[in-house]
């Protein structure tokens, strides 16, 4: 299980067990493979402030039944700035954890009844499903800013258009000019423009 090279630091792990002696056992067991820097989560501290106070790499989180607690603290880590892929070890198979698993936000749903030789395949797809499933969403908030903005100039076009009596290439052309004379993006100009007219309206 040893593979850890000068050329690639440690993969930082950090255990997550309700059990404190399940944790440690746990813990211990991932700790005889150097290519990992086992972490744990301090007694009576929160998952997120642990994620805060090491950083890691990943998180696993083990649990031996559906934990309502376990599940809370692992969508607050999701739904926070100090989201991390986390893979869910768990002992039996379980379609209404799974489902309650996916929805809090892990990446990784693995049923074992003890731990496979090498652990670090299913700890490094945890983490290439989280990049792959942060890379969508960025791409979707992305095109959904594109689109509201695209909205926002069109919007600032008519109203342009209808105020002063001109064509809509002279109402864009009014506004990239205005774009940059101010250094900012023509959405801004736009969203500008139209506040003022709804002030002037008031």
């Amino acid at each position: 299980m040893n593979d850890a090279s000068p050329s690639r630091a440690p993969l930082k792990v950090l255990v997550a067990d309700a059990n404190p002696k399940r944790g440690h056992a746990l813990s211990q067991t991932l700790r005889a493979d150097t290519s990992l820097e086992v972490l744990s989560v301090p007694s009576g501290m929160a998952l997120i402030d642990a994620v805060q106070l090491h950083r890691p790499d990943v998180v696993l989180v083990d649990m031996e039944r559906a934990d309502r607690d376990a599940l809370d603290s692992i969508r607050a880590l999701s739904r926070s700035a100090l989201e991390r892929p986390i893979a869910l070890f768990v002992d039996e198979d379980d379609i209404e954890l799974m489902e309650m698993a996916f929805d809090t936000g892990i990446c990784s749903y693995n049923v074992l009844e003890a731990l496979p030789q090498d652990v670090k395949p299913l700890l490094r797809s945890a983490i290439a499903l989280y990049d792959r499933f942060r890379r969508a969403r960025d791409e979707l908030a992305e095109a959904q800013r594109a689109l509201a903005e695209r909205r926002l100039i069109e919007q600032a076009k008519r109203c342009f258009m209808k105020n002063e009596k001109t064509s809509e290439a002279q109402a864009y052309r009014w506004l990239q000019r205005r774009a940059m004379q101010t250094s900012r993006r023509l959405a801004a100009v736009a969203q500008d423009y139209l506040a003022a007219q709804k002030k002037d309206d008031a």
